[in-house]
């Protein structure tokens, strides 16, 4: 301030007439001149600012006005001043009188100066208020600076130390000495990202702009430290840098917890057992924590469980596994039970649970705290728990390690939750809740790893003709049925049978009965399925097949064990169903020839080695020829004559039961088309279709395309179904049937009166003919029941409009009495076994030469 005032003094006396310097008109101080009367010859425009009064009115006020309590010593000096060329400068602390009445604690200093023989006053004030206020601001900044628990750098532009405050060298563990005029990289720990942080470091500050760093340092003892650095780089008024001011804070824990819970979360996406994950989670835990040990407690069906821990000693652990999950089951048991944290300060005053106090005693743990984990759906799953070696409660930072791990600890065991639930429910069949395919699967691969004790017999159990009662019934009461099934089943069950449904009306049965026992098993579950079930009120009767196997585990394989109980399934189906077969080596040499008649027939069909034979069909009442049916024959150059009875369904069973059909088709239209060309008058030509077929949507397509190659009239060809293709799929047996009709195509019921028909179906379909069975011929007579089914056959078939022939008729008593009551047309040996086409013309040109009595 002293030098401030001579600087004014200075400025004045080369020149008192010219006293309004640009200097004076800069100054942050009050400047006046007052002449020896007191009048004000000069101010500032800070001294206008500091009295209040414009420059014309500070020019006609005195000095004493403005130091009403000090007017004295002004006049004073004045006087005392006269003989003086130069007095010394007083300065003190007055009191200004602003205009407005209010005074303002100012610094006052002043000097008589002389010129030319007349005397001036020198004022200049400063404002003690802010004075004061820089005093405390600078003593409260240097309180925050050293009372704060945030460390203070101050960098030269070299980034030299310049100033450290205690919080720093506390943080660092060093004497305020070791940091002064130290490079800034000293602080960094030495690691190969050192070079990228100064790196860093340098590029932010020639942004000249402030910004936040991490860096990695080390503390007392070398322990690893991460502080975040608030960098704010200051400029003097030449633009250049003048210092850099650091603040740095602690962030090690937030890092270590940041890292705790990304690796947790990796390790959860890395789908580790739930155990796994826990124990991870505990170990890393006492890297962070090492004054502890975490443990992860599950309360399994009310039981305390090991889910994870650290480095708890054994004894310990082995103390609280098992332990009831309540009250009883000191802190983690209390913590599930009540949802609530459970503090253990001191287990030397514990008295709830004096086992694990004594336990906890003899192995150093001194307090625990236990903590419910609890699920986003509210149940508590278990307890997180700290046990620690000095007594006392959990810190802040134990807080903060427990409360990020209990979510963490919450999100595996619900992960852990929805996996095994997925599991069960991929392994669990939806209807029946029966373990299912994929648990089959899993088992015998499980069995094959590791054989049972002793043997297991599988036993496969397939309804009969099932799919006949998911047409009668819907599906929904069909999926009733096989639930109340399953619930038979279940209740049939003994000791460790399992029994599991794999697929539609199919259930596969494991156990370890013996064969005697197994046998008693497959009666009862034969006996089990013929009782009635009732569904909605409706009485439904089945009967299913079982086929077994035994797997005993040295030298066999279980899947073909498992392959073997199905062979003997389907010898059960082929006995006449409702019935159970133990497997039998010679059963794999029928399924061998299975095999082999599949591939010899592929191959046969592929080569047009089969061939048609026909049977005439005669008119009962003129005795000509009403048409002929088409048979399939093979006579194999290796197998030899296979009959019908046995390629037949190998075609259905292998899927070339279409390809079968379709070549009859071909072959018999292309017969047909040479009759007509060769004048021999075979009116019709029938071939009948498999169910297989009548699914297939191309069928009406194929036949309109043989026709036309063949160029035979479509009236010519009859097309047969069975009741079994009627009952498969109605509707779609409906839209094909109508659009072979469409076709000009004739339609014929094979074996009408021996499935499941109704007379409604038949009155559905655009059927011309229907055609009794020739079970019916079996038993036949003048009189008796079959006479009447096979007489209502007839009535219902002329009511429809359609022709009605029989099969299989063999004796001229038959002929006669189908005649009685009003047949139209016999097929069977009485007039014909199926013939090659050559003897077929023979037979023709006979009955033409020299017709047949009927009879």
């Amino acid at each position: 301030m002293i030098t401030r005032y001579y600087i004014v003094k200075d400025a004045i006396m080369p020149d008192i007439t010219q006293i309004s310097s640009p200097l004076l008109e800069k100054l942050p101080m009050a400047v006046m001149m007052a002449d020896v009367s007191g009048r004000i010859v000069y101010g500032n425009p800070r001294a206008c600012t500091m009295t209040g009064y414009t420059a014309t009115d500070l020019a006609q006020t005195r000095l004493g006005r403005l130091f009403p309590d000090r007017a004295a010593d002004v006049t004073a000096t004045l006087d005392t001043s006269t003989t003086q060329d130069r007095a010394t400068a007083q300065d003190g602390c007055a009191t200004l009188r602003r205009k407005d009445g209010l005074g303002m604690p100012v610094r006052l200093y002043r000097e008589s100066i002389s010129w030319d023989g007349d005397l001036y006053e020198l004022v200049a004030l400063l404002d003690r208020t802010e004075e004061e206020q820089t005093r405390e601001d600078a003593e409260i900044s240097a309180l925050i600076v050293q009372a704060t628990d945030r460390g203070i750098l101050v960098l030269d532009p070299q980034y030299r130390i310049t100033h450290a405050n205690r919080a720093m060298t506390d943080l660092l563990g060093a004497e305020p000495a070791a940091l002064h005029d130290a490079p800034f990289g000293t602080l960094l720990s030495g690691g190969e990202s050192d070079i990228a942080t100064l790196r860093q470091f340098r590029t932010h500050l020639a942004r000249r702009t402030g910004f936040e760093l991490d860096i990695h340092t080390r503390g007392r003892q070398g322990k690893d430290l991460w502080l975040r650095c608030a960098v704010t780089p200051h400029y003097g008024a030449d633009g250049q840098l003048a210092d850099i001011i650091v603040i740095l804070h602690d962030i090690t824990h937030d890092r270590q917890l940041r890292e705790l819970q990304r690796d947790v979360v990796e390790a959860l996406t890395d789908q580790l057992s739930l155990r796994e994950m826990l124990d991870f989670m505990c170990r890393r835990i006492e890297l962070i924590a090492p004054d502890c040990m975490a443990v992860v407690m599950l309360g399994t069906g009310g039981t305390l469980r090991m889910g994870g821990h650290g480095a708890l000693p054994m004894p310990v652990l082995q103390a609280f596994d098992g332990l009831e999950a309540s009250t009883a089951g000191g802190a983690c048991g209390t913590a599930i039970v009540t949802a609530q944290d459970v503090v253990v300060p001191d287990f030397t005053t514990e008295t709830r649970w004096p086992t694990l106090r004594d336990v906890a005693g003899q192995h150093g743990i001194a307090a625990e705290w236990a903590v419910p984990i609890i699920l986003r759906n509210g149940d508590v799953a278990g307890s997180f728990s700290l046990y620690f070696r000095a007594p006392g409660q959990p810190g802040a930072w134990h807080r903060r390690i427990v409360g990020a791990c209990v979510h963490l600890a919450m999100l595996a065991i619900e992960q852990q939750r929805s996996r095994d639930s997925i599991i069960r429910l991929s392994y669990t069949d939806r209807l029946t809740s029966l373990p299912n395919r994929m648990w089959l699967n899993r088992r015998m691969q499980e069995l094959a790893t590791r054989p049972p004790a002793a043997p297991l017999s599988i036993m496969v159990i397939d309804l009969d003709r099932f799919r006949k009662i998911v047409q009668a019934l819907g599906q929904g009461r069909a999926d009733q049925l096989l639930l109340e099934l399953a619930t038979r089943l279940r209740h049939g069950m003994v000791g460790r049978d399992v029994l599991v449904r794999t697929e539609g009306d199919e259930f596969v049965v494991l156990t370890e009965e013996n064969a005697p026992d197994v046998t008693l098993l497959a009666e009862r579950i034969i006996h089990n399925l013929e009782e009635p079930f009732t569904v909605d009120g409706i009485p439904v009767s089945i009967s299913g097949s079982i086929g077994i196997s035994t797997y005993h585990g040295e030298g066999q394989d279980v899947e073909e064990s498992l392959r073997q109980a199905y062979t003997a399934l389907a010898q059960a189906k082929k006995a006449g169903r409702c019935c159970y077969r133990f497997f039998h080596p010679s059963m794999n040499r029928q399924a061998d020839d299975h095999v082999i008649l599949a591939s010899a027939l592929r191959e046969a069909i592929a080569d047009n080695r089969l061939t048609l034979v026909y049977q005439p069909q005669v008119n009962l009442r003129t005795g000509e020829l009403h048409g002929v049916e088409a048979l399939s024959r093979w006579d194999d150059p290796v197998l030899g004559m296979v009959s019908p009875g046995r390629f037949i369904p190998v075609a259905e069973e292998t899927g070339q039961i279409r390809a079968l059909g379709v070549w009859s088709l071909r072959v018999a239209c292309e017969q047909m088309a040479r009759w007509i060309a060769s004048d021999i008058p075979v009116p019709t030509v029938s071939v009948n279709l498999s169910a297989i077929q009548f699914q297939d949507p191309d069928l009406v397509s194929q036949l309109a395309t043989i026709l036309h190659q063949t160029g035979v009239p479509p009236e010519r060809l009859i097309v047969e179904l069975t009741e079994t293709a009627m009952i498969e799929n109605f509707d779609q047996t409906v839209t094909t049937a109508t659009a072979i009709r469409n076709l000009g195509i004739g339609l014929s019921m094979d074996d009408f009166g021996t499935g499941y028909s109704s007379l409604s179906n038949l009155a559905s379909l655009p059927i011309s003919e229907v055609k009794i069975d020739r079970s019916f011929m079996n038993g036949f007579g003048s009189t008796g029941n079959v006479r009447q089914v096979v007489t209502a056959i007839i009535r219902i078939g002329h009511t429809l409009g359609m022709t009605v022939i029989a099969e299989g008729v063999e004796e001229a008593a038959q002929c006669a009495q189908l005649r009685d009551i009003d047949c139209d047309v016999i097929q069977g040996y009485y007039f014909g076994r199926p013939m090659n086409t050559a003897s077929l013309d023979a037979w023709i040109r006979e009955r033409r030469a020299e017709p047949v009595p009927v009879i």
